[in-house]
């Protein structure tokens, strides 16, 4: 038995001594397991210097560099691929190859690199990054600075004279094909009118000194403004233009297109077709101006459809003392003549018949402000009695400093004035609606409207109107009109029902912002008409 147990020692003794010795070579043995590399990430947001990214990423021990892949279009296709053996570089010329591109987003991912490609890391995307805009001393075009078919290059001097301007396709990104070039002369000049561009569509505009660029900016010009065979385009033209000239080729119904800021002169045209005169696209947001100097006429005979004038300045230097839009000495007839959205002032009137036998069968003003018009006012058929106008409608319009309103001695089938703001209008002592001969009205409405007081052309404090109409032949319908409380009638039998309406508890300057030049703007936000009286661009929003 004693045998037994000590044979049995031995053995477990050895089989100790078994294990001790396997442990120890185990731990001679390398036990490492390998294993993915982390996915990069940045110690910072990517930034740019000038047209070079930077990109600092974290450190990685077991990395033995990264792969960089640069997109701009979120890696369906990939710009540039390199590899870097530090976290922290920059992505330019010297590891793409070529200059990256100015004033670009970029994206940027980057994949750690492990001695056994099986373990390099997920990719990772390490975002986005504009690079920064080319120093430039050319300036960054605004609506005023595009039209359809032409645009306007400007810069500051600064360094080597600007002496060229090339025009490219937007998917030229590197600037290497000029679509168009123009030269610039003269050393001193600062800007230039660039043309042959079409209508919708993206350009780079690019100034250079000789070949060398000196900056670039995105030009996208605006939809084409109108075409047709019927269509005069006057813009774009730097000599005068007589319209009585330009206009010797014109078809009926045409349209007249003129340019924001430049004038050009009525020449004494005498209308025997219908016609549109419109404000076309502009370097300036000033409208065209017409010189009525030699007033428009009807060529004797004639018949006509409709003259129009919208978004125009009509006036002439001295015209308060002499001169008119229309000055019709001709027998002929006209469906209408329309002034809207236009600017009329400094004439002695705007539209007047004084010969002749016709018919007008409809005037209106509509979205106009009218201001210093002398005797003759906004419509004057008061020299004879042969020429007839229908219907008048002035609207949602504001006249100031007009001697008359509107004179006739014709009956009129019509008269609408809506939505109107008059001050100074017409002069103390006359009529607001004058008739000379025995004038009858149809059916007469004005609704609306506010009225300050009567213009004292010496500048004293009378402002009384004798009254508002002079025949009692008409249908007189007055809604919502308010008048200031200095605007007055000598004689109430020459009102009409409904009219003045009421009356505001304060001076045309208590209500009204400036009104001396020309602000309307209701400034007393207590006044009742506020909202819904009076000229629409000067109301208070309920």
């Amino acid at each position: 038995m004693k045998l037994i147990n000590n044979k049995f020692k031995g053995i477990l003794l050895l089989f100790v001594l078994g294990l001790v010795i396997a442990y120890s070579c185990k731990e001679d043995e390398d036990t490492s397991v390998e294993f993915r590399l982390f996915q990069p990430v940045l110690n910072e947001e990517l930034s740019s210097v000038n047209n070079s990214i930077i990109v600092n990423m974290g450190k990685m021990k077991r990395a033995n560099g990264y792969a960089i892949e640069v997109s701009r279009d979120s890696f369906k296709t990939v710009d540039y691929s390199f590899q870097v053996d530090t976290n922290y570089f920059v992505i330019d010329e010297a590891l793409t190859g070529e200059e990256l591109l100015w004033f670009t987003i970029y994206q940027v991912q980057a994949t750690a690199i492990s001695e056994d490609p099986q373990y390099n890391s997920y990719t990772t995307q390490l975002g986005s990054v504009r690079t920064q805009k080319f120093p430039s001393n050319m300036g960054v075009p605004t609506m005023f600075d595009v039209l359809d078919t032409r645009a306007r290059v400007f810069w500051i001097p600064s360094g080597a004279t600007i002496t060229n301007i090339k025009v490219f396709a937007m998917d030229d990104i590197r600037l290497t094909s000029p679509l168009l070039e123009f030269d610039v002369a003269g050393e001193n000049q600062t800007e230039a009118i660039i043309n042959g561009l079409e209508p919708s569509t993206s350009y780079q505009v690019a100034i250079f000194s000789g070949d060398q660029i000196r900056g670039w900016e995105v030009y996208t010009t605006r939809e084409a403004f109108i075409s047709g065979d019927n269509v005069i385009d006057l813009t774009g033209i730097s000599t005068e233009v007589n319209l009585a000239d330009a206009l010797s080729g014109a078809v009926d119904g045409g349209i007249v297109v003129l340019e924001g800021g430049k004038t050009y002169l009525a020449g004494g045209y005498a209308f025997d077709k219908s016609l549109t005169f419109m404000s076309g696209y502009s370097f300036t947001p000033a409208l065209p101006v017409i010189d009525c100097s030699e007033n428009f006429n009807l060529a004797d005979g004639s018949s006509i459809g409709a003259v129009h004038f919208k978004q125009i300045e009509l006036t002439a230097p001295g015209g308060f003392e002499s001169k008119y839009v229309f000055n019709i000495d001709k027998s002929g007839s006209i469906e209408e003549i329309k002034f809207e959205s236009c600017k009329i002032h400094h004439l002695k009137g705007i539209t007047r018949a004084k010969e002749g036998t016709g018919v007008l069968n409809k005037y209106t003003i509509d979205d106009c402000l009218i201001d210093s018009i002398s005797a003759s006012g906004l419509l004057s058929i008061d020299v004879v009695n042969t020429w007839v106008c229908n219907n008048i409608v002035v609207q949602n319009s504001t006249i100031s400093r007009a001697e008359r309103f509107v004179a006739t001695m014709s009956n009129i089938n019509t008269v609408l004035v809506d939505g109107c703001t008059g001050n100074d209008c017409p002069k103390n002592g006359t009529i607001l609606f004058y008739g000379f001969g025995g004038t009858t009205i149809n059916d007469a409405v004005i609704s609306n409207c506010i009225w300050g007081r009567g213009w004292d052309l010496t500048g004293g404090d009378n402002h009384a109107l004798l009254g508002v109409f002079y025949k009692v032949s008409a249908s007189w319908t007055a809604t919502n009109n308010y008048v200031t409380n200095d605007f007055s009638l000598q004689y109430a039998s020459l009102g009409v029902s409904g009219f003045p309406g009421a009356v505001y508890d304060g001076t045309i300057n208590d209500l009204w912002v400036d009104p001396a030049n020309n602000d309307f703007n209701i400034k007393d936000s207590g006044f009742m008409g506020k909202g819904d009286a009076g000229d629409p661009r000067w109301r208070i929003g309920l």
